[in-house]
């Protein structure tokens, strides 16, 4: 009877974390949420009441995900897109296009910290902010990393570990080529 209870505690604690999510994706009036948008469980949010959010159709982000979406930041996620256990932080601008799935550990970051040369510091507060734009039809494999100021085209793969620093043209593969040294003991 007891591990009922706690089983029903439990639904319900979840049922309305997911709510306050929603509500998150909500904040600002401006924002366009579809009303068939999914949220998984176990997801963190930092959602700022002055960043406008769109998001489409069909949109999934599953489990585990990490969203920093700040003040006067621009999110938007196009049709049948599908996002898991991936880091987003967006000060500037992130779109993602339609029919991408983004896979495990994916990251992206539209913006630098700043820093000097003389005398050398890097800052923990002040950022040098961008865009990212994400295609259509593009799918990332495990742990790829997308940086500031990169556009990718259209009908794209990224595999696995790629660090995308530079702007991808559609129809394209990125593999991440890497020379493995073996050396006998």
């Amino acid at each position: 009877m007891l591990n009922k209870l706690f089983i029903l505690f439990d639904r319900l604690i979840q049922k309305a974390k997911k709510e306050e999510a929603y509500r998150m994706f909500r904040k600002n009036p401006q924002s366009s949420i579809a009303t068939d948008f999914k949220l998984g469980p176990n997801n963190y949010y930092d959602i700022s009441s002055g960043a406008t959010i769109t998001i489409a159709e069909n949109v999934m982000i599953n489990e585990s995900n990490y969203l920093t979406i700040k003040n006067k930041a621009n999110f938007s996620i196009g049709k049948n897109t599908y996002i898991t256990r991936a880091t987003i932080s967006c000060l500037g601008e992130i779109s993602i296009g339609e029919n991408c799935i983004l896979g495990e550990g994916m990251k992206l970051f539209d913006h630098n910290h700043q820093y000097s040369k003389n005398p050398f510091s890097v800052s923990k507060t002040e950022f040098n902010i961008g865009f990212i734009k994400i295609g259509n039809n593009v799918w990332t494999g495990a742990n790829v990393v997308i940086l500031k100021d990169v556009t990718i085209g259209d009908n794209v793969i990224i595999g696995a570990g790629c660090v995308v620093h530079k702007d991808v043209p559609a129809n394209s593969i990125i593999i991440n080529q890497q020379n493995h040294l073996i050396k006998s003991l």
